[in-house]
């Protein structure tokens, strides 16, 4: 194996030589070299001046659907919590050996069958059990004979 001390040697002499000041002429000569310079047209100019304003709608308009698509999910993740509620209002009123409105056990019983299983299962017998008023309201009760309704409608026609 043979090691080359040349290279060096070389950028150890020219370290060491003192370095020449070039006049300010070749200096701006060089910097005028490295600017880069852009000239365009006026039609040019609005054409790109169109394009950044097409670009800015369009990310505006991205914007505003994916707004109005969280919206959206928003909403129907509320309404689902609801049902949530309410189902669990009434599973923990049946668990307890309460007496629920027959609409809400069908309420509990169409939407969340495994709570309604459960509530059923470790229902408690009570001396005096508590009478409760309906937890749904009024769109609930119409959404529940709507779908029984349309199940009864669609029965005939499949026979």
């Amino acid at each position: 194996m043979e090691l080359s001390v040349t290279g060096r040697l070389k950028r150890a002499a020219q370290t060491a030589r003192p370095q020449v000041q070039k006049a300010p002429e070749e200096k701006t000569r060089v910097q005028q070299r490295r600017e880069d310079r852009l000239t365009l047209s006026k039609q040019a100019l609005t054409m790109l001046e169109e394009q950044n304003r097409q670009a800015r709608e369009r990310r505006a308009k991205e914007i505003e659907e994916k707004k109005q698509g969280a919206d959206a999910e928003i909403d129907a993740m509320t309404k689902a919590l609801k049902k949530m509620l309410k189902c669990q209002k009434i599973a923990a009123r049946i668990m307890a050996g309460d007496k629920v409105p027959p609409e809400d056990e069908r309420y509990l019983m169409e939407n969340d069958p495994e709570s309604y299983k459960l509530a059923i299962a470790m229902r408690k017998p009570k001396e005096d059990p508590k009478e409760y008023d309906s937890v749904l309201e009024d769109e609930d009760r119409e959404g529940g004979g709507e779908s029984t309704g349309a199940m009864e409608a669609e029965s005939p026609e499949a026979e």
